[in-house]
């Protein structure tokens, strides 16, 4: 073989050489990214794991201590759910704003639930009213309604999430909180064995709204025999079954 021509193939296999140095190079340096973005994933998730544990914590204790300084009773609580305002299907390291629902118990009103909200600002709100004021609110519907419709019934308010009144608390009238701005959702009529005719429960839905002007929703929702006794029985799990609805007449003044 002549210089030339070595020379020629010593050049070759010194480029191939380079060629598969950086080759094996490059696939030492990606796959030492690769073990690196995964720890590095691994330990930001186990960072967030253990903030949302100990967020956990410390909303459960700022619930206790807000009810216990608002409230003459103690509380238990129940259950603690973080939420993600904005929630998306799109990773990101950093953490979204959330706010926290809680349940809670009271040692007023045993068996029952109170909702609490801690906002994205850090501030609280609850329904505490709901447990407080409920027996008030069916009163004064029943003053309406017991000479008026001749068949068993059943009241049943549905309150809302919002935050009392500014200026209210505890030992304020239903009557007060309502004039204060309070709002029911929905106030249901249950009836056994009964469907609701418009020429009268339309009277008694209009004669409820002016005096619980806050009201967004009145129900007349008349009930199988079967349907109203499963009510009764257990008024915190019933279900209602299509086959037990009789008839249902709502008025509304949502929009208002």
């Amino acid at each position: 073989m002549d210089q030339k021509k070595f020379n020629g193939f010593a050049s070759q296999l010194l480029d191939t050489g380079k060629r598969n140095l950086r080759i094996n190079l490059s696939y030492k340096s990606i796959t030492l990214l690769f073990v690196v973005s995964v720890a590095f994933i691994l330990l930001i998730g186990c960072q967030l794991e253990g903030d949302g544990e100990m967020s956990q914590k410390a909303v459960e204790r700022g619930a206790l201590e807000y009810l216990e300084d608002r409230y003459s009773a103690d509380f238990n609580i129940l259950q603690v759910q973080e939420n993600i305002v904005g929630a998306g299907p799109i990773f990101s390291f950093r953490k979204k704003p959330t706010y926290w629902e809680v349940l809670a118990e009271s040692s007023q009103f045993l068996g029952e639930t109170i909702t609490l909200v801690r906002t994205t600002s850090g501030s609280w709100r609850d329904n505490y009213y709901s447990l407080l004021l409920n027996d008030e609110a069916v009163m004064l519907v029943n003053n309406i309604v017991e000479n008026e419709i001749s068949s068993d019934y059943y009241i049943y308010v549905v309150w809302g999430l919002d935050d009392w009144p500014k200026g209210t608390t505890e030992g304020i009238s239903f009557k007060e909180w309502i004039k204060a701005g309070g709002t029911i959702n929905k106030i249901i009529i249950y009836l056994r064995d009964c469907d609701p005719e418009d020429e009268w429960s339309k009277d008694l839905a209009e004669e409820i709204h002016e005096n619980i002007p806050t009201v967004q929703f009145v129900v007349f929702l008349g009930l199988t025999d079967e349907g109203f006794t499963q009510l009764i029985s257990d008024v915190k799990t019933f279900t209602i079954s299509q086959k037990w609805i009789l008839k249902r007449l709502s008025y509304d003044w949502f929009t208002e």
